[in-house]
């Protein structure tokens, strides 16, 4: 896309009003260029309008084809096993005991599998990561040492250490969520980026803004309408 930037956002868990202030930003920074907007995943759970985020992310994605990219967290892993016909008690339990009750409450229903089953083929249809050539985006990270083709579901999805302490080339620099940050904003490392800035703890949703000089972010921006530079 020519004069174009892509705005990777972080786990959003249910947090529908902070999305929707963070997508007014946005929109503010992206007039007259191309957008492409990355979710690295848990739109579920913990937050309280978990059906609204969902309803947005693929009104969007009708709407605009190609400019919003979700990719799949842990969250929505855990919610497929327990909507499915052949879950387990466990299954039920581990989605439940990481806030699942909030996204029971936002669609008003009692089990995972009575959830609409659009929002529910919609989830069971995300990848796992996206690549643009400059940078990989995922929901938790990556396998040191191991090729980004060769990368498993799980790590993806899971991984924590090593990945989080280590320094090395992964082959792309990689933009990931899945663990809060402990200073409640982005975490920029020399191969990484941390977007999971904890909105659904009462932390900020936030952005990073990349453009297609740089690899790293040109800027970034919270719901709370804040613009700051790495």
């Amino acid at each position: 896309m020519v004069n174009s930037v892509t705005f990777a956002i972080g786990d959003v868990h249910g947090c529908f009003g902070k999305l929707d202030s963070l997508m007014a930003a946005c929109d503010l920074l992206s007039e007259a260029k191309d957008a492409r907007f990355v979710f690295i995943g848990d739109y579920v759970d913990r937050g309280p309008d978990t059906r609204k985020v969902i309803d947005f992310l693929i009104k969007s994605q009708h709407r605009e084809a190609g400019r919003f990219i979700c990719l799949r967290g842990n969250h929505e892993a855990m919610l497929i096993d327990a909507a499915s016909k052949t879950r387990s008690d466990l299954d039920l339990m581990n989605w439940l005991a990481n806030g699942g009750d909030q996204t029971l409450n936002s669609y008003g229903v009692d089990d995972p599998s009575a959830l609409p089953d659009d929002h529910l083929a919609w989830i069971k249809a995300l990848p796992f990561k996206y690549y643009d050539q400059k940078r990989l985006y995922v929901h938790a990270g990556v396998r040191p040492g191991v090729s980004i083709v060769d990368q498993s579901e799980e790590d993806l999805l899971w991984i924590r250490e090593p990945f989080l302490s280590s320094d090395d080339d992964h082959g792309a620099f990689v933009v990931h969520g899945h663990t809060p940050t402990e200073s409640g904003l982005p975490d920029l490392r020399s191969n990484r980026l941390n977007m999971d800035t904890g909105a659904c703890f009462g932390g900020q949703l936030t952005a990073a803004i990349f453009t297609s000089a740089q690899l790293i972010p040109s800027l970034f921006c919270s719901d709370s309408g804040d613009f700051w530079q790495p």
